[in-house]
């Protein structure tokens, strides 16, 4: 039962939750509002009565960056904004996932239209994939574009995925230190690196920012 549990976690984090054992969506999901022309980070916040940091920050993002149209934002219900900022969560500096800094060739997106869940860096010269926050290594597989990877659970219900490996150095059940070695990448593919916080997606680039 413990394996399936990790699989439909698994599930929901990579494609959504519709594969989740049901729960109430109102505890967990946020209400959204899609962007129309004209709209802006004070404009949208004031409509919700909401800070335009606190907007920003829950959708993984700053105030500074622009908004696109039809673009779908996360509203923060009652006390939920409390709990969204990647620096409330963390209780230590993340690691960067290689041993040298990559260029990122997708950047995270939230775009209806072009969606990205994590980030793909650029295959350089970092080959040694290694783990960016202490935890458990839950699940371990192959899966048609993300080639083999690794899911690390860590505390408060963050999880962090690693895909693109050529070879992977850890076992399900193992816990493991910031920096440990994980595996080796692809030769021909740069690392995909994604963060969730149980099934909300997190910005990579934003939580990494607090520690590098």
């Amino acid at each position: 039962m413990r394996k399936f549990r990790y699989i439909l976690i698994l599930l929901g984090i990579l494609f959504g939750s519709s594969l989740s054992p049901k729960q109430n969506p109102k505890a967990e999901i946020p209400s959204s509002y899609r962007v129309t022309k004209g709209d802006s980070w004070f404009g949208i916040a004031r409509k919700f009565k909401i800070s335009p940091e606190t907007l920003a920050k829950l959708n993984g993002r700053t105030i500074s960056e622009n908004l696109y149209e039809r673009e779908v934002l996360r509203i923060p219900k009652g006390n939920e904004k409390l709990a969204v900022s990647p620096e409330s969560i963390l209780k230590e500096k993340p690691a960067f996932p290689l041993t040298q800094k990559e260029k990122v060739l997708k950047k995270y997106s939230e775009l209806t239209y072009d969606p990205h869940k994590g980030i793909q860096f650029q295959r350089g010269n970092s080959s040694l994939v290694r783990a960016s926050l202490p935890g458990k290594v839950v699940h371990v597989d192959y899966m048609d574009g993300y080639e083999n990877f690794v899911i690390l659970e860590h505390q408060n219900g963050i999880y962090s995925i690693y895909g693109n490996l050529e070879r992977i150095q850890v076992t399900e059940g193992q816990q493991v230190n910031s920096k440990d070695r994980l595996g080796i990448l692809s030769k021909d593919k740069g690392l995909y690196f994604q963060m969730n916080r149980q099934k909300q997606n997190l910005n990579p680039e934003r939580i990494l920012e607090v520690g590098i």
